[in-house]
């Protein structure tokens, strides 16, 4: 039997995307993982709902035995067996963040001997995570670029503390993986930025107004602006169950590539204020001249690890996530990245190839 991968859950940033990563490269990678100390370093420590249900949506894919899947658990064992397709729904009942747990759930569902749909219902647009928009035009964009093809719908938006968004999601098989090359090699130069602003349960205006602040501060700098459209459903006729409201704004490079910056509204915060945040995190990356998004470095290594040959990126930021997320990519696969910059700096990340890697046959 494989011997099983120990990871401790309080590694380095100790938070909820050790879980996820830990649990899709157990299921990609056919390694049992035993995770103690799960979240360690947080105000509540333990499985809280969203992680939860990642563990059983990638459990329900790859067919897998499960120990310790409860809300406020701190050690979890997880083997997995066979990756089917199929239809899957997953219902978070809370506002947990769909778009992580589709992070999770697409690498183990792109390896699956059929196509996979999925169905999920919680949060996607909430603090802490990355907002639908991003996701969608953004982190997917990238994925195609890997080869993978995935397609994404929005039903409805989910804020918190409601939830309630829906989106689907269908996931066809990938045969091979495209080498990840985001090098930097030549400054990358914003091309146009586009963006969107919703309120869903709320007037109108305040998505307009968040445009309208983020489009001054990029006029101002000389930017090229596109199509920067509104999301707002007719109040009498909203069918979302609570109110919220934000702004995902992204620049595409002439390195092929898209820098983002976004914001979400709260009570009391003006939108005008959230829409020029957004506007500045957006042209804070931009100067850097680096082809790959800080929220979108650390999504890229587990896939950096999976891609049978070499990989780089050059990011903007590097974070205390996207370490860590190294960290447990160690654990499962022996595989070097080197990481030229600091923490909070802008840097390259580069992995050596992988001769053994998931995909290499």
């Amino acid at each position: 039997m494989t011997k099983t991968v120990q990871i401790d859950g309080s590694l380095m940033e100790g938070g909820g995307s050790i879980v996820r990563n830990a649990i899709a490269l157990s299921a990609l990678l056919k390694k049992p993982v035993k995770i103690r100390n799960i979240r360690a370093k947080r105000s509540k420590p333990g499985l809280r709902n969203q992680h939860l249900h990642v563990v059983k949506a990638i459990g329900k894919i790859c067919q897998a035995e499960i120990e310790g899947a409860f809300i406020g658990s701190q050690c979890i064992s997880f083997i997995p067996g066979e990756t089917r397709g199929g239809t899957f729904q997953i219902d978070v009942q809370t506002a947990g963040s769909l778009t992580l747990l589709l992070q999770a759930l697409i690498p183990v569902a792109s390896f699956a001997p059929e196509p996979v749909k999925l169905l999920l219902k919680g949060g996607t647009d909430v603090p802490m995570a990355p907002p639908f928009d991003f996701f969608k035009n953004v982190y997917l964009f990238t994925l195609q670029k890997l080869g993978l093809d995935v397609t994404v719908c929005l039903g409805h938006r989910g804020h918190y503390p409601k939830g309630g968004g829906i989106i689907s999601c269908d996931i066809d098989p990938i045969d091979r993986l495209k080498p990840i090359s985001f090098d930097g090699t030549k400054n990358c130069n914003p091309l146009q930025i586009k963006g969107i602003a919703h309120a869903v349960q709320l007037p109108c205006h305040i998505a307009e107004r968040m445009l309208s602040s983020a489009a001054t501060f990029l006029q101002k700098k000389g930017y090229q602006l596109g199509k920067l459209k509104k999301d707002c459903p007719e109040q009498k006729y909203d069918p979302h169950i609570g109110p919220g409201t934000g702004i995902t704004l992204w620049a595409e490079t002439d390195c092929g590539t898209f820098l983002s910056g976004s914001g979400l509204g709260k009570k009391g915060l003006p939108a005008e204020t959230v829409g020029e945040s957004a506007a500045k995190e957006l042209h804070n990356q931009l100067q850097t001249k680096c082809p790959v998004d800080y929220h979108l470095a650390d999504q890229l290594i587990l896939w950096m690890a999976i891609v049978p040959s070499p990989s780089v990126i050059k990011t903007s930021k590097i974070t205390l996530h996207t370490l860590t997320n190294i960290a447990i990519v160690k654990r499962f696969i022996d595989i070097n990245f080197q990481v030229d910059g600091a923490e909070g700096t802008m840097g390259v990340i580069r992995s050596e190839v992988n001769e053994s890697s998931l995909l290499s046959g």
